[in-house]
């Protein structure tokens, strides 16, 4: 749950580097963290953006990858359904809009994995999630 925790906290940490160079985000991220000593967070950070659930390369595989990327579709500044948060990405960054949209299925997708394994109905994880994130504070 450290990699988690670190990489959920970390994984925009390219954010101002990515903006002003084009490169994909998360890529420069994991990145800068494996020559900081952190390539364990590296997976984690890079398959994140929901762009990721588009590339073959890049789509979050392993634990740390999945939750973090599942988080982040569900988070912005509160917790929020995943297609309300994708709407959220999209208006913000309307020249992404076909991309975000695309990667809709897929957000929903690895979601379902996660509620599978952890042997709980999407509906219930995500209530999980919520409870989770109301109780540490954030929200």
């Amino acid at each position: 749950m450290r990699v988690v925790e670190a990489a959920a906290l970390l994984h925009d940490i390219d954010k101002p580097e990515t903006r002003v160079s084009g490169e994909p985000h998360g890529e420069v991220g994991a990145r800068l963290l494996e020559r900081m000593g952190f390539g364990e967070l590296a997976a984690a950070v890079s398959s994140h953006p929901v762009t990721a659930l588009l590339d073959e390369d890049r789509y979050p595989r392993g634990w740390e990858p999945v939750l973090v990327s599942v988080a982040d579709k569900h988070v912005a500044q509160t917790f929020m359904p995943i297609d309300q948060r994708l709407d959220e990405m999209a208006e913000r960054h309307p020249q992404y809009r076909d991309e975000i949209d695309a990667a809709r299925r897929g957000a929903h997708a690895l979601e379902g994995e996660l509620a599978e394994v952890a042997g709980l109905p999407v509906e219930e994880l995500v209530e999980r999630l919520r409870a989770a994130w109301e109780a540490d504070g954030s929200g």
